[in-house]
C-alpha cells in the first residue's frame, strides 16, 4: 500500500512538471505541389498530413505517404502497381527555434535544409527551403504562420509518381503554430 502511494505521488509530480513546460502546437497543415507536364501546369493540395515542430530543440518533421504525391487531376501513373506499394516519406530538419520564438518583425525569412527520406526506396536527399514565418500583430504574440517553399527534382529523386513531369516540382508546406508557455 505504501509503495502504491509513493508511486502515485511520483506520478502526480511528474505530470505537474510536464503540465508546466512550454508547448508548441501545430495545426492546419497543408502540402501543395506544383508541377508541369510540358507546358501544362498541375497544382494539387493535401491537407491530410502530419506536421510536428518540437518547441524545445527545433526538430521539425512531416510524414507523408504515396497518396500525398498523387495528383487527382493528372492521368493515372504509367505503372498502376505504383499505387499499391505503400511507402512512408519523411521531411525532417531543425528550425532556428530561439529566433522564431523571439521574432520581432511581422515577417521573417529563413533558409532551412530538410532531409527527404524514404527508407523503402533508399532515398535520402537534402532539399533547400525558404521558410517564411509570419507573426500576425502584437495581440497574438504566441501565434505563428509557417510557410516553406522548396523544389524537388525528378532527375535526383526518380519518384515514379512524377514520371512524365518536368524536372522541377515545387513544394509548399504550410502550417499554423501556437506556443503555450508559462
Amino acid at each position: 500500500m505504501r509503495f502504491l502511494l509513493i508511486m502515485l505521488a511520483i506520478g502526480l509530480s511528474i505530470s505537474q512538471i510536464h503540465a508546466q513546460q512550454p508547448n508548441y502546437k501545430t495545426y492546419s497543415s497543408s502540402i501543395k505541389l506544383i508541377a508541369f507536364q510540358g507546358n501544362k501546369n498541375y497544382q494539387w493540395e493535401n491537407k491530410d498530413n502530419k506536421v510536428v515542430l518540437d518547441y524545445k530543440n527545433g526538430d521539425f518533421i512531416v510524414r507523408l505517404k504515396n497518396k500525398d504525391f498523387y495528383n487527382p487531376l493528372n492521368p493515372q501513373p504509367a505503372d498502376p502497381e505504383i499505387e499499391e506499394e505503400e511507402h512512408e516519406f519523411v521531411l525532417k530538419g531543425i528550425f532556428p527555434i530561439r529566433d522564431i520564438i523571439n521574432q520581432k518583425s511581422i515577417n521573417q525569412k529563413y533558409n532551412v535544409e530538410l532531409q527527404f527520406i524514404c527508407d523503402d526506396l533508399r532515398l535520402n536527399e537534402t532539399i533547400n527551403f525558404v521558410m517564411t514565418i509570419t507573426r500576425p500583430g502584437t495581440s497574438s504574440q504566441n501565434y505563428r504562420i509557417f510557410s516553406l517553399h522548396g523544389f524537388l527534382y525528378n532527375e535526383q529523386l526518380k519518384l515514379p509518381f512524377f514520371e512524365g513531369f518536368n524536372n522541377e516540382i515545387e513544394m509548399i508546406i504550410g502550417f499554423n503554430g501556437f506556443f503555450e508557455g508559462n
